[in-house]
């Protein structure tokens, strides 16, 4: 894998992801509508209520995807799939309502509807990690690929990479994740991310399984180009697990604007006055006075001055500008100091 084979920055759909950018924000619904369109309906709309960029969720046959001997699993997912109409239908709300959609397609039966959706970018799950030829195939629709590092360690990452660069992808974007629902605070490791910028130099950002937003925030203050968080609008479902770790009415607007105000405090980098700062000039700096009375005609020393609050006059790293001049005029004990006060 050579990283200059991959993209520093690139758009998803009218979003430009890496570079700088605002944080990418994935409503990740997944299977969170349980097989129900009026609740999968109520969940874009909870995405673009919330601001989010992006509301995605998961396409799957469960006998292409799980193996007959765990047969409890297919029947627990089987409810859950949806059909292509109504996925089109849920493509159709969210642009109507000025989100991006995406899909992760589990199983090969599944590659072909994201074609014939036309998705923006292909979003990979942790459950294809050391199964490089199948990411080989999501990386020949040529979009972009989001992929999800849940499991991974650096050589299954360079792994996944080679086979999106072999498919002639180079738009890819890494999401440190832990699959583990949910997460325990000590296992989330989002120094993790700086693990990935090393690997490579596209986009990097974390894809959430923790009960509330902090690492979600945590990961915007660190830097992340994506974030990804599951939203659901039941509780306490039986054999479900995503719920747990997710966002909704109840707060999913208020996280969404947390990113946007932290993004606002990471600013730029460079380390210069902020404009709001321009008030403290005059109270918080402080100017070269008199200490003492002192008499026209006086050579200043340096034991005549003294540095006091408001910082309306000369500053005090100034102080060579004055020292071994002769007084113009009488000064007044924490008078300010001037240049002009100064004989040539």
């Amino acid at each position: 894998m050579s990283p200059s084979l991959f993209h520093s920055k690139f758009r998803i759909g009218d979003r430009l992801v890496g570079g700088g950018a605002p944080c990418l924000v994935i409503a990740e619904a997944g299977v969170s509508h349980f097989g129900d369109m009026g609740l999968a309906r109520n969940l874009v709309d909870l995405a673009a209520d919330a601001g989010a960029d992006v509301f995605k969720t998961q396409l799957f046959d469960v006998e292409v995807l799980i193996a007959e001997r765990a047969s409890d699993w297919r029947e627990r997912l089987r409810p859950r799939n949806l059909t292509l109409d109504q996925v089109f239908e849920l493509k159709a709300r969210c642009e109507a309502r000025g989100l991006l959609f995406m899909a992760t397609a589990h199983d090969d039966s599944r590659i072909p509807w994201l074609r014939e959706l036309d998705v923006p970018a292909v979003k990979i799950g942790s459950g294809e990690r050391n199964n490089p030829a199948f990411v080989a195939r999501l990386a020949e629709l040529g979009r972009p690929m989001i992929i999800s590092t849940g499991m991974y360690g650096a050589e299954d990452v360079r792994e996944a990479l080679n086979a999106c660069s072999g498919s002639g992808c180079g738009s890819v974007a890494l999401l440190h994740c832990v699959t583990s629902y949910p997460t325990p605070p000590e296992d989330v490791n989002l120094a993790a991310m700086e693990t990935l910028r090393k690997i490579f130099p596209g986009p990097v950002g974390y894809s959430d399984h923790t009960v509330d937003e902090l690492a979600v925030l945590a990961a915007v203050a660190r830097g992340a180009d994506i974030v990804e968080k599951h939203i659901t609008i039941l509780r306490d479902v039986p054999n479900a697990q995503d719920w747990k770790v997710s966002a909704g009415p109840e707060n999913l607007a208020s996280i969404i604007e947390r990113i946007r105000r932290i993004e606002a405090m990471i600013g730029r980098g460079t380390k210069q006055p902020a404009p709001s700062e321009a008030a403290g000039v005059a109270w918080a700096l402080k100017s070269l006075v008199a200490r003492h009375d002192l008499p026209a005609g006086h050579i200043l020393a340096e034991s005549d001055l003294a540095a006091k609050r408001p910082g309306d006059g000369l500053q005090p790293n100034r102080i060579g500008e004055l020292l071994g001049g002769r007084l113009r005029r009488a000064l007044a004990a924490d008078e300010v100091v001037r240049l002009e006060d100064i004989e040539p």
